[in-house]
């Protein structure tokens, strides 16, 4: 199971101001959220399966929804006093709130529970994980207004999507990549002189295959760091949102262009270990030890595929290296020393195994 709902770009919008455009009356049906999530360490991979499904199925539904009501809001202000304008607007801004923290909350609630499967295997299923932690939390996200940036003066964040990009078709979907613009106040570096705006490419990998992907901003001007283009690349696993370049620049400079480019991962050959042999990690470590502090400067994410040998019961594993890299060697050096300082286990000596380390920096 690939699948983690990252909190979507419209999941995470809390509005300040709006610019509507003209639209058209309709009825806009508000998507039925009603849906379980499965308890990790009891479910099945059937109903893991099916949640995802739900779940992407749902935030389709919720994209309609949003920009119907976004187009209906924008026909009744038409021609009314600033005073309702204004009444017609907060009542967008709530009912866009409502759904997006909903949304939000489940997406938190699956994860967790993805995290849990994976690393029990899951069970014989039947049973439902309790979500009220996480749906509170989503909500309170936007009961009140978010801490500034470093720097920056309290309001409400403003996320727009600045332009969408292509979209192409793969095994199993297909993937797309969309340009958003943060205009969250943050200062352009740590001379804390000038304030910038965000600017990041997402790429949504709809597909049953992991994409490695690069992806530019090219600005009219330059960016905080002077550049005119800024490149990176990430993995982006499959049935995930994952954001693969991000640059800060002051507000008068615009963005010219911006792309994806994204491949097929080719999956990795089966080890050769012997059958029945399991591992089991008996002194874990904080993998946020091992970020690189310059990747972190670097907003650089991502998995890392780690192998191994395990000698025997309660030692370290030899012979660590990266078979599927973050397409970061700082995040992939990190990982080889994070799965060295570990203490494993093995009844069997001198196996193969694999470990998928996840990089993810929090705003």
């Amino acid at each position: 199971m690939g699948f983690s709902v990252v909190a979507s770009i419209r999941a995470s919008v809390v509005l300040a101001a709006l610019a509507l455009p003209f639209g058209t009356a309709l009825a806009c049906t508000r998507p039925d959220t009603k849906m379980t999530i499965p308890e990790g360490a009891a479910a099945t991979e059937e109903e893991m399966k099916t949640a995802t499904a739900k779940l992407l199925t749902l935030d389709k539904e919720v994209g309609d929804y949003l920009r119907c009501i976004k187009g209906d809001t924008s026909q009744a202000t038409v021609g009314k006093d600033e005073q309702t304008r204004e009444k017609l607007l907060q009542e967008y801004v709530a009912s866009h709130n409502s759904m997006t923290d909903e949304l939000a909350g489940l997406a938190a609630c699956f994860n967790a529970q993805l995290e849990t499967y994976r690393s029990t295997k899951g069970g014989a299923g039947g049973k439902t994980a309790d979500c009220s932690t996480h749906m509170e939390a989503a909500k309170n996200r936007s009961a009140s207004p978010p801490p500034p940036a470093p720097g920056g003066t309290p309001r409400p964040s403003s996320i727009f999507k600045e332009a969408d990009g292509h979209s192409f078709e793969a095994q199993g979907g297909s993937w797309s990549y969309t340009l958003i613009r943060d205009e969250t106040p943050r200062y352009c570096s740590e001379k804390a002189d000038k304030q910038c705006f965000k600017r990041t490419v997402f790429v949504t990998n709809g597909s049953d295959q992991e994409l490695e992907c690069t992806a530019y901003i090219k600005y009219d001007g330059t960016d905080a760091q002077g550049r005119v283009n800024t490149e990176a690349q990430a993995v982006v696993l499959k049935q995930t949102i994952r954001a693969v370049v991000a640059s800060l620049a002051e507000p008068t400079v615009g963005a010219s262009t911006f792309e994806a480019n994204c491949k097929p991962r080719a999956p990795l050959p089966p080890l050769n270990t012997e059958a029945g042999c399991k591992y089991e990690v008996v002194k874990p470590v904080n993998i946020s030890d091992f970020y690189p502090p310059e990747a972190r400067q670097l907003d650089e994410q991502g998995p890392v595929v780690v192998e191994f040998t395990v000698p025997g019961k309660a030692a370290s594993p030899t012979d660590v290296k990266v078979v599927a890299s973050s397409l970061s060697p700082r995040l992939d050096g990190g990982a080889v020393k994070a799965v060295s300082a570990m203490i494993m286990s093995s009844a069997c000596k001198n196996q193969r195994y694999r470990l998928r380390l996840n990089f993810q920096l929090e705003e």
